[in-house]
């Protein structure tokens, strides 16, 4: 594995762990709604830019997905 896809993991690693502290926040109510929403949002789309830099198909995956709920 060369280093950019294992910077890519780690950035991955570090951007799930904040969706789950994000959460835990919001549910304990130090995070209000709109602000964990916003900030939930931002390290969901890091961590999708993380998977393809370490060479998934996210897009593609979602496409897939999509069209076999369509049918």
């Amino acid at each position: 594995m060369d280093i950019t896809k294992k910077v890519a993991k780690m950035r991955f690693v570090y951007h799930t762990n904040m969706l789950d502290v994000c959460n835990v926040l919001n549910q304990l109510g130090i995070l209000k709604d709109d602000k964990a929403e916003t900030v939930m949002k931002d390290h969901c789309m890091k961590s999708f830019d993380c998977m393809e830099r370490m060479g998934l198909d996210v897009k593609g995956y979602f496409n897939k997905h999509k069209n076999e709920e369509e049918s």
